[in-house]
Formats: structure tokens, sequence, C-alpha cells
């Protein structure tokens, strides 16, 4: 039964971070004075800007990988790097879950664990950078980190709990 139940979870785990990795809502700021109001939405792909200065409607967004309008920051391109690693590691720890009940299960525990632990390590990395926060901020923005975000942390919880469940699973259960 815990190999269903990990094979469930690995494979949540797998869609939830896709899911969080696509988004462009990992960070959000926003600012309003008298005849501005802007937000700014960031994810690891792309940036949006959405406001209203002095009654006109603003809605854009920009790709990081644009040459013509940005570049890339590393710290940006690390995360992205380490969060589809995790992916395909978390999808790989899946498809080996599908094998016969009497299959060895420590090895897909253990890639889902480290699928996991790159997951979280993501989030870290981008939540301590500083480089990424000036990005999407200016004085007297507040900012916060957003559903792109949550959705990463939440698949490596999942995935480290998969990869405890693969691990404690005896090879004679079904």
């Amino acid at each position: 039964m815990n190999a269903k139940i990990a094979v469930v979870l690995s494979l949540i785990a797998c869609v939830i971070n896709c899911v969080g990795l696509a988004i462009p809502y990992w960070l959000v700021a926003s600012k309003d004075e008298a005849g501005l109001s802007i937000s700014v939405n960031s994810g690891i792909w792309l940036v949006c800007y959405h406001g209203v200065i002095y009654g006109l409607q603003v809605d854009k967004c920009n790709s990081y990988d644009d040459p013509k309008i940005l570049t890339v920051p590393n710290n940006i391109l690390q995360v992205r790097y380490i969060e589809i690693t995790a992916s395909i590691l978390m999808f790989a720890s899946t498809i080996w879950g599908f094998n016969p009940p009497n299959a060895n299960t420590k090895p897909p525990g253990v890639i889902c664990i480290i699928a996991g632990i790159l997951a979280l390590v993501g989030c870290i990395l981008f939540a301590t950078n500083s480089d990424i926060k000036t990005l999407v901020t200016a004085e007297g923005t507040d900012y916060h980190e957003h559903a792109g975000f949550a959705l990463c942390i939440i698949a490596g919880v999942f995935s480290l709990v998969s990869g405890v469940l693969y691990m404690i699973v005896k090879n004679d259960t079904p």
C-alpha cells in the first residue's frame, strides 16, 4: 500500500512542480500612489507589469530570454535548472514506481528524496537572492513570494514524503 501512495505522491509532486515552474507568480510587488498604480509579478521565465499611470492602462509581459529586453540573472537560471532537474527526477521516480509489486523500491525512493531536496534548494536560492527582488521592486514597493514559489515548496515536501514511503516499503508488499 505504501508503494501506491508513494507513486501517487511523486506524481502529484511532479505535476505541482511543473505548474509552479510555468506560472509567472514567484514574486509579486505592488505600489499605489496618487495617479500611479503598478504591480509586477515575476516567475522564473518572465516578468509581467500591470498598472494604471494617469489613466493609461499598461499590461506587458517580457520573457527573461528575450535579449532585446532583459538579461537573465544568473540566479534565475540556477533556479530554473534546479527546479527542472527536480521535476525530471520526480517524473523518473514515478515511472520507476510503476514496476511490479516485488520490484526494489529503494532506487525510486532515493531519487524522490534527491528531487525533493533539489526543489527546496531552488526555492531557498530564489528566496534568499537580493538580485531577484531588486529586479521587481522599486523604492516604496511591497513584495512577497507567491503561488509558483509555494507550489514548488509543496512539491518538494511531497517528493520527500514519497521518497520515505518508497524506502520503507517491503519488497513483497503489493
